[in-house]
């Protein structure tokens, strides 16, 4: 049980009171970013490191003007104006929405990057060695795979040792589905993601995704916690299968439904934050390496390789094919800071927004990679020869 206060649990206080748009769903964001253009410089490298071509001055004196104006209306607001003075007074807000919008569509600030190039992809044989084998059937017409037999011992096998490894994280069961206003506040493309209705009219915009990112921060929306009564930082994990979008290619690696383990760290501060993330480095480091000897190399990514939430990210790549990350692909580290707490409204009762760093691993990539191996001729990892009998990875 994770000792928080729940401001409101329900979806409201969206983006769209400012604009008067409902195709804006931001979730209750702090719309005070002022913070943003205080120091220029910084703002300046982290949209050149992304390759983003933005015209700071521009949007500055765009987001300056809509601050003036809703400073003006809140204060209408709280004296009590009339009417008439209330309505003049928003409506002059909305019509310079496009400040507080181009500000909101601002990614996370830079932290650290790496200078080194995404590395070569090695082809994978996996898919038409286990469907050979009769152990996988691809599905083309809805981009996903089946599999059958040892690779699916081979899949929750891997998904086990990665809770086993976290047990000190708390294990969640989120929702699969997510309305656009989580993506947009985790500031992702919704077209990257599978549109869901239930085919009524009035069904808002929803989107599923499955374990992932999105589906744990929902869990936190407008959310509080109380810093003495929680046990810093505070660690929350799942694994199940997430969900993206449809692409041409159709295996283990790229299928519109994979299988991942998914953590979120909530810190109160950097430290924390840095902790967290040295120590999963470490712990899937050792388990991909050492554990089920793949060809993995850690990397620092590139600016121009950052998500838009991101702050830095570390990938563990086995030839080129990310495992997992680290949003501080395969593994990832994400150094995520308070990007996502400003715009999901997550705080601490201490009046600090609350910091995160977020850690995926493919397990359905991490499974491609092995299966791989054993196309190769190497033999099944010693930590992975009690899930399956070595008469059975034929």
């Amino acid at each position: 049980m994770i000792p928080l206060r729940t401001i409101v649990r329900r979806m409201s206080h969206l983006a769209a009171r400012y604009t008067g748009r409902g195709d804006v769903h931001v979730v209750d964001p702090s719309v005070d970013l002022r913070y943003i253009f205080e120091n220029a410089g910084r703002l300046r490298r982290s949209l050149e490191e992304r390759r983003s071509d933005v015209n700071i001055a521009e949007l500055k004196e765009k987001y300056e003007v809509w601050w003036t104006k809703y400073q003006a209306y809140t204060t209408a607001t709280a004296s009590g104006q009339p009417k008439e003075a209330l309505a003049a007074a928003k409506k002059a807000m909305r019509d310079e929405q496009a400040g507080l919008l181009n500000a909101l569509a601002l990614p996370n600030f830079v932290h650290e990057v790496g200078n080194q190039e995404k590395p070569m992809l090695k082809p994978s044989k996996h898919r038409d060695y286990l469907t050979q084998k009769g152990h996988m059937r691809v599905d083309k017409n809805i981009g996903v795979v089946h599999l059958v037999g040892y690779p699916v011992l081979l899949q929750n096998h891997l998904k086990v040792q990665l809770l086993e490894m976290f047990q000190d994280a708390i294990l969640v069961s989120p929702s699969c589905f997510a309305r656009a206003a989580i993506l947009e506040g985790v500031n992702v493309p919704v077209k990257d993601f599978v549109r869901f209705t239930d085919g009524s009219d009035t069904f808002p915009t929803t989107y599923l995704v499955g374990h992932s990112l999105h589906s744990l921060v929902s869990l936190f929306i407008r959310a509080q916690f109380l810093e003495q009564k929680n046990k810093w930082p505070i660690t929350v994990q799942s694994a199940g299968v997430s969900y993206h979008a449809k692409k041409d290619t159709v295996d283990l690696a790229y299928a519109r439904q994979r299988m991942k383990h998914c953590m979120l760290s909530i810190a109160m501060n950097d430290e924390q934050m840095d902790a967290f993330a040295n120590d999963c480095m470490n712990k899937i480091g050792a388990l991909l390496d050492e554990g089920l000897m793949l060809d993995v190399k850690a990397r620092k990514v590139m600016g121009k390789e950052l998500r838009n939430y991101e702050t830095q990210a570390i990938v563990f790549e086995d030839k080129g094919l990310e495992v997992a990350r680290a949003s501080f692909t395969n593994f990832t580290i994400s150094r995520i800071g308070d990007y996502i707490s400003r715009r999901l409204n997550i705080v601490i009762d201490n009046g600090e927004f609350a910091r995160m760093t977020y850690v995926e691993t493919d397990v359905d990539r991490v499974l491609a990679r092995l299966i791989d191996g054993l196309v190769d001729g190497k033999d099944v990892p010693k930590s992975l020869r009690d899930a399956v009998r070595g008469s059975d990875v034929v």
